[in-house]
């Protein structure tokens, strides 16, 4: 693949292409202290294909950030924002120790395999954490 923005942009074909002519699954731009990944991939999304651009958090980084006054109160979660020319913003909270490989490749699964997504924030499990008021 001589393009290379194939790798940033939200053409989905392109972004295939891109992975297919690497030999990577899916393209892991960052990974902070196993607490948190930034990744992009391909999966369906209603009745198409679109390239995912992921921030895949473990529950205690996310508390973290509640706590600093960052972010609301949380449990876990699957936020999927409006899609835009990088792709469709996805944030994923789960209850892990932490984020590692197979993680990333569970969580990929699963949100290709969830054929009810929606726009907007989906929280599923307890919230077990709420500050202080």
């Amino acid at each position: 693949m001589d393009d290379p923005g194939a790798a940033w942009g939200g053409d989905a074909g392109l972004f295939s292409r891109y992975l297919n002519d690497t030999g990577q699954p899916f393209l892991l731009l960052d990974q902070a202290g196993g607490q948190q990944a930034h990744i992009r991939f391909t999966g369906p999304w209603q009745g198409r294909e679109v390239v995912w651009d992921c921030t895949f958090v473990t529950l205690a980084c996310e508390q973290a950030q509640v706590a600093s006054g960052v972010s609301p109160a949380v449990g876990c979660f699957i936020d999927i924002g409006p899609p835009g020319d990088n792709g469709i913003p996805l944030r994923v909270c789960l209850d892990l120790p932490g984020i590692d490989l197979p993680a990333i490749r569970k969580m990929i699964v699963m949100i290709r395999n969830y054929r009810r997504l929606r726009s907007g924030r989906h929280d599923f499990g307890v919230n077990r954490f709420s500050p202080a008021p």
